[in-house]
């Protein structure tokens, strides 16, 4: 196997790019559903519609515009994206953005360890089995631990959220082009989410042209063309690199967090994030 190459300044600043809106990408929703600028599901319409234009316009641009087309293959994964989409929408209205940032990705660890295991017919290792409980232990000190800011509803909703990106996950780790599976996924899903976004304004769902934006922005720069970085990325980046990476994301999303939105720490909480990080340190070790 060939060795990974140095990313360079443009890889590095473009990996500081993803890094940062992935953390975002939660602080912002938490932002707009929970501050009430944007009803929830208006929300995940917004940011994935304006994801998928944006994917169509890359792949305009690329010169390959089917690429944006989606077919059968795009059902199920859209699917679990879209069940994401909701699902992490409706979450942050009922749990802070450090909190379920955290809940997010032990999750997210936990279908990855369990599913690929069962893709692969051969049991996981035991260190990625270990790091997977120590993770749903984090959860479960946010879960029962009556922190500021954290609901049981909210935590059950980010943990579907999890669930959910982690078999989308899934589905596109062995795609031979993974620009093409998310332009495709993304279309489709949009298709479906513009019949909702009409009946939630017909129903006069709550919206702010702040949230709307904010939504937008969210959906074209630091979900699509986020998405975009990361899969260029990958293959110039080890995967135990690549888990090292992922661990900054909470950590990232629980700072900006607490200095934009002023959400409060404890000592449960510290708990719960030393517990996740170490889950996912613990399944990111190669021998």
């Amino acid at each position: 196997m060939a060795e990974a190459r140095p990313l360079g300044a443009p890889g590095t600043a473009a990996l500081a790019f993803v890094l940062l809106s992935f953390a975002l990408n939660s602080v912002v929703t938490r932002l707009v559903v929970g501050g009430g600028l944007l009803d929830p599901g208006l929300a995940t319409v917004a940011r994935f519609v304006a994801g998928a234009l944006m994917l169509a316009l890359v792949a305009l641009a690329r010169g390959r515009p089917r690429d944006a087309r989606p077919g059968r293959r795009s059902v199920a994964p859209a699917l679990w994206l879209g069940a994401y989409a909701l699902l992490i929408s409706y979450g942050y209205a009922h749990i802070g953005a450090a909190a379920g940032t955290f809940v997010f990705y032990a999750l997210v660890l936990a279908t990855m360890t369990a599913g690929g295991a069962l893709m692969d017919r051969k049991a996981p290792p035991w260190r990625a089995i270990a790091g997977g409980l120590l993770a749903l232990a984090g959860v479960g000190v946010l879960a029962l631990g009556r922190l500021a800011g954290t609901t049981p509803l909210g935590v059950a909703l980010l943990a579907g959220t999890g669930v959910a990106w982690g078999a989308y996950s899934l589905h596109g780790r062995r795609q031979p082009d993974a620009f093409a599976f998310s332009a495709g996924n993304f279309a489709l899903l949009a298709l479906a989410l513009l019949p909702l976004g009409g009946a939630l304004l017909a129903a006069g769902a709550a919206w702010t042209a702040r949230g709307a934006l904010l939504a937008i922005a969210m959906g074209a720069l630091t979900t699509a063309l986020a998405y975009v970085a990361w899969y260029r990325l990958l293959p110039a980046i080890p995967s135990a690199q690549a888990a090292t990476y992922q661990m900054l994301i909470p950590v990232l999303a629980a700072g900006i967090a607490v200095a934009a939105l002023g959400e409060p720490l404890s000592w449960r909480f510290a708990l719960a994030a030393a517990l996740v990080l170490g889950g996912m340190a613990l399944a990111g070790l190669r021998r």
